[in-house]
């Protein structure tokens, strides 16, 4: 009987690590070159954080998107971004040295400074998954974000599933805040349309 009762117990230990997600093969970091499939515009779908202290500043946004694009030197990705908040839309622009499969952005705004060490993982198609850790002037870590961006915004139940057990893995809150897709509009884009307006004007004849 005692020999049963063990061979019952082993076999619901294997069960029970069978179902745990396996987290090396969740979560595989992405090298960072010219070559990673990090670049162009994403929108925000999810995100998670690791202290509790950290919820409320991602719940202020509303939506967000960003932009990577490689740059003339190997070793620094451009980064423009756009963030809609309760009180309006800020963005601005950025450059990312690497290190490794780590990335270290240093972000202005509105005379406020903050420090970003940043790493990407595999993830679906068409998606990108960002840790964002942030630092605070003694170079001490704030807490982490976990974000999950993809080409359109939208997302299919399974990848989200997947999302989590990634965030489980990371050793993220089980708590969840999830973007909308009502986008800040691109400023670059605004100024641009607004100068060939300019140059049109500057160029017509003078009415006689």
């Amino acid at each position: 009987m005692a020999a049963q009762l063990v061979v019952a117990l082993l076999a619901l230990t294997s069960l029970g690590a069978a179902s745990e997600p396996d987290c090396k093969d969740l979560v595989k970091p992405l090298v960072l070159d010219s070559h990673s499939p990090i670049y162009g515009k994403w929108v925000f779908h999810v995100g998670s954080w690791d202290k509790p202290g950290l919820k409320k500043d991602l719940l202020s946004v509303n939506s967000s998107w960003v932009e990577l694009a490689a740059s003339s030197d190997s070793g620094v990705i451009s980064i423009y971004w756009a963030d809609r908040l309760n009180d309006g839309c800020l963005q601005g622009e950025a450059n990312a040295t690497i290190t490794g499969m780590t990335s270290h952005t240093t972000v202005y705004i509105n005379g406020h400074t903050s420090y970003h060490d940043g790493k990407y993982y595999e993830t679906c198609a068409d998606c990108l998954l960002s840790e964002d850790t942030t630092l605070l002037p003694n170079s001490q870590s704030k807490g982490r974000y976990l974000f999950l961006f993809t080409r359109t915004g939208n997302l299919e139940p399974s990848e989200l599933e997947t999302f989590k057990k990634q965030a489980e893995c990371l050793k993220f809150l089980p708590e969840y805040h999830f973007g909308s897709t009502e986008l800040c509009p691109d400023e670059r884009e605004t100024s641009a349309a607004e100068k060939s307006e300019l140059d049109q004007t500057d160029t017509e004849p003078a009415a006689k």
